[in-house]
């Protein structure tokens, strides 16, 4: 699990480049969600008491019939843990693919990855900068509403000495506008 994330985020960052050209822009949608998320005890340290609040901003543009890619950023998360308290935010990627093709609403299934930067440290981790990846299944409503629930993995790619990874269950709301 330690490269998982670094290389998923690779990947989706270098197979949506040619993409991202030749996306409709002005045909995008914007979206804020707020999510919570709860630590799942697993690896090397106990984070079963753990959890997560953070705010997301997504660009959301069509990139076929049933999928969309959002540029996301996070502008602000804070991640609750036994030592200090860990505050920032990150950039990323999200791909959606919908029920409802071309109308880009009903039941979807998502995966996204981002870098994050923050201050302190997750617990077995001594890096400040991580890579957070997820996977999740939701269901967008036509009045633009939507709700998400992911599993997501939150690591630092073996790029400092100590690596241990975070794994969340998140349950988000968002609004499209």
């Amino acid at each position: 699990m330690k490269t998982v994330s670094f290389f998923v985020f690779f990947v989706c960052v270098l197979s949506a480049l040619p993409a991202i050209a030749e996306l409709q822009w002005c045909d995008g949608k914007w979206q804020i969600e707020l999510s919570g998320s709860i630590g799942i005890d697993s690896g090397k340290v106990d984070r079963s008491g753990d959890y997560m609040l953070r705010a997301m901003v997504d660009y959301e543009v069509p990139f076929a019939d049933h999928v969309t890619l959002g540029l996301r950023a996070l502008p602000l998360f804070v991640y609750e843990q036994d030592e200090d308290t860990v505050w920032g935010g990150g950039l990323g990627l999200g791909l959606r693919c919908y029920s409802v093709a071309n109308e880009y609403r009903g039941w979807f299934v998502e995966a996204a990855a981002y870098a994050l930067g923050h201050k302190n440290h997750f617990e077995g981790n001594s890096a400040n900068i991580n890579f957070l990846t997820g996977f999740g299944v939701g269901y967008k409503c036509k009045e633009n509403w939507s709700g998400v629930l992911r599993w997501e993995h939150i690591s630092n790619a073996n790029i400092s000495k100590h690596n241990s990874g975070v794994n969340l269950f998140s349950l988000g709301v968002g609004y499209a506008f």
